[in-house]
């Protein structure tokens, strides 16, 4: 699924602040940084010269006083420090072990990590990156320090109440920086450069896949100026050339390119890459501040590698997903959801409700056009009863005219009923069933009969009921 970049970005929203330190045999490099929603900024930039010492004790001390000049500039109390190590302090080696113990591949580094260092396991720290599958081998990058060393670091830290929360190697740092500033970085890569007379060759492999940018480590090499001239360096610089076709380079890398190839490759520096995502560099004229810039992302929460060299690390885990801003965000919509959905049978009750109103308001109103329409329709029916009287006018009079001429005067009508071409007629006569013969010779009349048996009364006279129908006019009828 391929999300937004808004919203990718606005998972990573908080207000947070980090320190990144990079220790060198020479010099400290302490870069401190803020996170404002998204917007970073670089706070502090300081380095201070390391004094040589050849004795630990010595090297503790000189540690301890270039430590205690930074404290002006950051609080080791309230800001999270990350420390970064130089690429000669850190080992790193590729492993490839078989595709079984991809399923618990802490327990097989543990037990093989003798076999490919030169100290016990119990003189180093250690940590590794997944590389992904190769062929049938599943491939990892191992990085191994001294213990002492890391050890010293945190003996000295704690004399101020600080404990670091991370230490990594230069090649991790590095690459975090690069993938922070460079997010649409896509295929292999290549991270060339370093300080004084050592190089340094990173190669990444970077694809993003929805929520997150995915990046692999593919490999770390460091070595001599010598080295990369002549000998396997070179070699190795030629077989990453053919496989990345991108170069970012960083310290002395115009040197390094110049060393090993007539002709220079265009590559992206770094520093200037950092320009748009940090601000101002002023504070970071020095390249040598990258790794510690680098180191601070962890803080941010803006690195994409979770190398940690420190002990314990393993079981304390890759830390918090969410931040409590993140938290607090996601608390808020998911109550603002809730509301949004539940506002809806609120609102069709309110709408129902306000409709029941006007409806209450109207009734009054509808049964005053109810009675109306009730009255109207009754004056179309009276409307359509005289309009039909009216046509049929000239039949009823004819009727009648012509009932008045063929009935006898012995013979009284006491009820005549008239409805679609069909009379009747109920009366008393002297001779009921003479009036059959007499309706039936009339042009007007056919289909005389009886409708109910006549009786004779008292006064000696037939009672009658007679049906009959009104004989459509012919063309010679005698009209009246």
């Amino acid at each position: 699924m391929i999300y937004p970049r808004w919203f990718k970005d606005f998972s990573r929203a908080d207000f947070l602040r980090s320190v990144g330190l990079y220790v060198t045999p020479e010099r400290l490099y302490l870069v401190r940084m803020r996170k404002s929603l998204l917007r970073l900024a670089v706070l502090e930039a300081e380095s201070r010269e390391l004094p040589p010492g050849d004795d630990p004790a010595s090297r503790k001390q000189a540690l301890s006083e270039t430590l205690r000049s930074f404290l002006p500039h950051f609080d080791p109390a309230k800001d999270p420090l990350y420390v970064c190590l130089s690429s000669d302090q850190v080992m790193s080696l590729e492993l490839f072990l078989p595709q079984v113990a991809g399923e618990n591949l802490s327990q097989v580094v543990e037990y093989e990590i003798e076999r490919h260092l030169p100290f016990p396991r119990e003189e180093i720290y250690y940590d590794f990156l997944p590389m992904g599958n190769k062929g049938d081998k599943v491939g990892l990058l191992l990085f191994a320090v001294r213990k002492r060393l890391v050890d010293e670091v945190l003996e000295v830290f704690s004399t101020f109440g600080a404990k670091p929360r991370g230490v990594e190697s230069s090649a991790t740092a590095l690459s975090n920086y690069l993938l922070f500033c460079n997010r649409g970085i896509s295929g292999p890569a290549l991270l060339l450069g370093g300080e004084n007379q050592d190089w340094e060759i990173i190669g990444l492999n970077a694809k993003s896949n929805g929520w997150k940018q995915e990046a692999v480590l593919a490999f770390s090499h460091r070595l001599p100026h010598s080295n990369w001239v002549q000998g396997a360096g070179r070699e190795l610089f030629y077989s990453s050339l053919r496989e990345s076709p991108r170069f970012f380079g960083w310290g002395n890398a115009a040197e390094f390119f110049r060393s090993v190839t007539e002709e220079v490759p265009q590559y992206e520096d770094l520093l200037d890459l950092g320009k748009g995502k940090l601000g101002s560099d002023e504070a970071m004229a020095d390249p040598a501040f990258l790794p510690a810039a680098g180191a601070a992302l962890r803080g941010l929460r803006e690195a994409t590698f979770a190398l940690n060299l420190l002990p314990g690390a393993k079981e304390e885990g890759r830390g918090r997903t969410l931040s409590w801003l993140n938290t607090s965000l996601t608390i808020l919509l998911l109550i603002g959801l809730i509301a949004w959905g539940g506002s809806y049978p609120i609102k069709d009750e309110i709408r129902l409700r306000q409709l029941q109103k006007e409806n209450q308001k109207l009734a009054p109103s509808v049964e005053a056009l109810r009675r109306e329409e009730t009255e109207l329709n009754r004056l179309r029916k009276e409307i359509a009863f005289f309009s039909g009287l009216k046509e049929r006018r000239g039949v009823v009079m004819r009727m009648l005219d012509e009932l008045s001429r063929i009935v006898p005067n012995n013979a009284y009508l006491s009820n005549l009923r008239f409805h679609e071409g069909t009379v009747e007629l109920q009366g008393s006569a002297e001779n009921a069933s003479g009036l059959v013969p007499l309706l039936e010779r009339s042009p007007v009349f056919e289909n005389v009969t009886f409708n109910a048996p006549s009786s004779r009364g008292r006064d000696n006279r037939d009672t009658y009921s007679l049906k009959m129908e009104i004989e459509r006019f012919k063309g010679n009828a005698t009209k009246p």
